[in-house]
């Protein structure tokens, strides 16, 4: 039975988590120790926080990219390919603090997938992502529901269009996040990430079972330094997502673009949308009303990586303008460098073309 989207937890399992997996206030917690420890680190060196990290970053940096098996983005895709990502903003699509309007949602997404691959309309545009034959992954994020997730409007209206547009049936869709309905929900054969060797497992969903995925985020800070977004919205996908955290230079940073370059997710994902439509600037990963705005964007394209580094550039913009100078997120910048370095994309803005659609 496939998971609808906008459909109620059908899968109340308590043990759906799995090995690691934390809720959110564990997750906080958890981030809450590391940061005592990054500051303890930071004093016995005499140094700020900031400093500290700037110099872990640079001593991973200058150790290098490591030899990691799969092809650099020259031997993969060519060494002047470039990444597409299409910025739609509409004034009218928030009703009231979180909430959206739906048919706005839609013709947003419609108009940035015109943007995005160039065809004349909005059929041809769909069609470009799916066939009425796929089994199609939408995996979601809402981890920080009911203010901090993505919205599941946006899962409502690819499973409306995919229907309308491609004529891929609803049961072929299948629109999860960490609650995952059988038979799709097991674990796979162990990967093993180079950098670290953490070993992790994805759901069946992504290795055995779906032809194409949509991966659909939410734009915010995840303790300030790091970036919630495209890669790391995987951490859902996976067994032990607990043994990843870490914004240190050679953990997160390395890690979600090892996971996002497995084979599965590296080959399948057909489109990235992110939902920034009410950022989260700072803070994070729980909600932080001081820190949210109202952007009312959704930023789209097909390279995890490339739409990450645009959604962190808007954040830092933000960041700018609440302090009055540069406040950069150390972490998140390490890691979509680390992810271009690496072949998955590209992070730097001289190989991504940007689109802005304003609507409305």
């Amino acid at each position: 039975m496939a998971h609808r989207a906008g459909a109620p937890d059908a899968f109340p399992d308590s043990n759906f988590l799995g090995e690691g997996q934390f809720d959110l206030r564990a997750i906080c917690a958890d981030f809450a120790r590391r940061e005592r420890q990054v500051r303890a680190c930071a004093r016995a060196e005499g140094l700020t926080r900031r400093e500290f990290l700037e110099t872990l970053a640079a001593g991973a940096a200058a150790a290098g990219v490591v030899a990691l098996g799969w092809p650099t983005a020259a031997a993969a895709q060519g060494a002047a390919a470039r990444s597409r990502v299409v910025v739609v903003t509409h004034p009218e699509v928030l009703v009231r603090e979180y909430r959206v309007n739906p048919p706005i949602v839609r013709e947003m997404l419609d108009r940035a997938l015109v943007e995005l691959t160039g065809a004349r309309t909005e059929k041809d545009a769909w069609r470009t992502f799916a066939r009425d034959t796929d089994l199609l992954a939408v995996k979601h994020n809402s981890i920080g529901a009911p203010t901090l997730q993505s919205h599941t409007e946006i899962n409502d209206a690819i499973v409306q269009q995919m229907e309308a547009q491609v004529g891929l049936l609803a049961e072929r869709i299948v629109v999860v996040d960490r609650r995952v309905p059988e038979p799709y929900r097991d674990f796979s054969d162990p990967f093993t990430l180079p950098s670290n060797g953490l070993v992790t497992r994805l759901r069946r969903l992504y290795t055995d079972h779906a032809t194409g995925i949509v991966n659909v985020s939410v734009l915010k800070a995840h303790y300030g330094e790091g970036l919630s977004a495209a890669m790391k919205n995987h951490l859902g996908s996976v067994n032990n997502p607990a043994q990843y955290h870490g914004w240190e230079p050679t953990r997160m940073p390395r890690n979600l673009p090892e996971l996002n370059a497995l084979e599965p997710l590296r080959t399948k994902t057909r489109l990235c949308i992110v939902d920034a439509i009410r950022p989260l600037y700072a803070g994070g990963p729980a909600d932080e009303p001081n820190y949210r705005w109202d952007y009312r964007g959704l930023i789209v394209g097909t390279d995890p990586v490339a739409v990450t580094a645009v959604g962190m550039r808007i954040l830092e913009a933000k960041r700018q303008e609440a302090i009055g100078k540069e406040w950069p997120m150390t972490a998140a910048r390490e890691m979509v460098a680390y992810a271009q370095g690496i072949g998955l994309g590209n992070a730097d803005p001289t190989g991504i073309d940007l689109v802005e659609a304003k609507m409305g």
